[in-house]
């Protein structure tokens, strides 16, 4: 008997937890930076949602790549994630707790696990892997997707990403 690797995959990620609730281990700075397989800073060009080849909901973010700070990434990346930000024509709808919504326009430094053997990734901590850039005072600032913390000069942000992970 053959399983749809749909309902497998329901069955795993919603496996023992909570409805209300998901737990996610709070990652600090170096071990954001240490745990990513590829790291881009890049502007969000087009956010598509649909099915795999296996049928599975999930999103293909496209980002025009301004530089890749770690990993081997070309002037264009696209990722795949796991879920859809809104229900497909047909009424499915799968979301994951944590990760990260993407926006067309939005410009973003994204540190990335290495895909899975069906393509799929996330960033790093899930929505802790991914930064916004936003206009700042003097220039432009990055801040958390996770909305913590005050906001950081990107210039210096993009520095410190360099030297953690090439030392």
């Amino acid at each position: 008997m053959r399983v749809p690797i749909a309902l497998v995959l329901a069955l795993v990620v919603g496996a023992g937890v909570p409805a209300s609730s998901m737990d996610v281990v709070r990652l600090g700075f170096d071990d954001i930076v240490d745990r990513a397989a590829c790291i881009v800073h890049g502007t969000v060009r087009e956010v598509a949602p649909g099915r795999d080849a296996d049928g599975i909901p999930a999103t293909w973010i496209t980002l025009d790549v301004a530089e890749c700070l770690k990993g081997h990434a070309g002037r264009s990346l696209t990722i795949k994630q796991l879920g859809v930000p809104e229900p497909l024509p047909d009424g499915t709808l799968l979301r994951v707790p944590g990760i990260p919504r993407y926006r067309a326009g939005d410009e973003v430094v994204v540190f990335l696990h290495e895909p899975s053997g069906r393509g799929f990734t996330s960033s790093v901590g899930l929505g802790q892997g991914l930064y916004r850039a936003e206009p700042a005072a003097k220039g432009r600032a990055v801040r958390s997707a996770m909305a913590t913390g005050a906001p950081e000069d990107l210039a210096a942000f993009l520095a410190r990403v360099r030297r953690r992970a090439n030392p």
